[in-house]
């Protein structure tokens, strides 16, 4: 099965200051998880992607929430819902590799080798045309199709699992495959199995949202809480990762950017340019920015700034 590009990712870690040490993520309370989570939900059909924000946001009584990728009404999955303070992280996960479930029409009966030629062919860097509904610009625009892994033909609906660059339309991907084989075509179901690092199989279903979230109102059981939501490491589990010293967060909390000196360790294929998150030694979130550094500047440089910040988490 194909992965997205990050899940190929198997850094080393570089260390500036061997006397300062790294503890292991530990979970995070129900009281923090309400002010600053994310739940994994599987949105069910036909479901609008933004009614499920405002439905999760009234019955827990949260003050905002927000939702990364849309899904439209008819499509089921992954959508995972910002809450809170958590919202500012929604843009950059929006951002991450897709996977989805689907299933393609096809209006003719014609040799299933060559739709998996087709699909072979559609493959990699392709030109789409946004749907002329669509909340972007209606240009030319490249995306990529980091894989398709066939699964089986049912008369002439083709099954597939598809890797994507994050805006790519699927319905639009079905269509123009159609119209490359001359046969017409169509998207007949599709379910987004991945949206950055949250994955289908750990999702929660609608239903178990608010059941869970009734029981801890009974019980204040935080055990409920951590079931139903994410803690924020997991929505940037996907980005490189740079761990910075303690005394450096009364500075960052304001919004500074990050000097080299006050960099611990780093993950070892940062590029400068890369979005980056950046851990306390906890291994708590403090924040999100752009790297003005590669892994190895980040701790070998004795002053300069090493991370821009762009989003604070602290």
């Amino acid at each position: 099965m194909g992965k997205l590009p990050f899940e190929n990712r198997k850094p080393g870690i570089l260390v500036r200051h061997k006397d300062i040490k790294i503890s292991k993520f530990k979970t995070r309370s129900a009281e923090e998880l309400l002010r600053c989570g994310i739940v994994n939900l599987d949105k069910p059909a036909p479901m609008l992607s933004k009614v499920a924000a405002r439905k999760i946001k009234n019955n827990m009584e949260i003050w905002k929430a927000g939702h990364a990728g849309t899904l439209d009404p008819a499509v089921t999955g992954v959508l995972p819902i910002f809450l809170a303070k958590a919202r500012k992280l929604s843009g950059i996960l929006t951002n991450a590799g897709k996977e989805y479930r689907c299933w393609m029409r096809i209006h003719e009966d014609i040799p299933e080798a060559k739709v998996k030629a087709a699909l072979k062919k559609f493959t990699g860097k392709i030109t789409q045309l946004p749907p002329k509904i669509s909340a972007v610009k209606r240009v030319e625009r490249v995306r990529e199709i980091y894989y398709v892994d066939y699964i089986k033909k049912d008369r002439n609906t083709y099954e597939f699992i598809i890797g994507c660059q994050a805006g790519t339309y699927i319905r639009k991907y079905c269509h123009d495959i159609g119209e490359y084989l001359g046969t017409g075509g169509h998207m007949a179901k599709l379910i987004r199995t991945k949206a950055g690092p949250f994955k289908l199989k750990d999702s929660i279903k609608w239903e178990d949202v608010f059941e869970l979230y009734r029981k801890y109102m009974k019980s204040k059981d935080d055990k409920l809480i951590q079931k139903l939501i994410r803690p924020i490491e997991e929505a940037v589990n996907f980005l490189p990762k740079v761990w910075v010293d303690d005394d450096v967060l009364p500075r960052l909390k304001n919004g500074s950017p990050i000097f080299a000196p006050g960099i611990v360790q780093v993950d070892n294929d940062i590029k400068v340019g890369d979005i980056v998150a950046c851990y306390t030694t906890k291994s708590k979130l403090a924040s999100v920015g752009f790297a003005e550094m590669d892994s190895k500047q980040m701790i070998k440089e004795k002053k300069g700034m090493a991370v821009k910040t762009d989003v604070v988490m602290l």
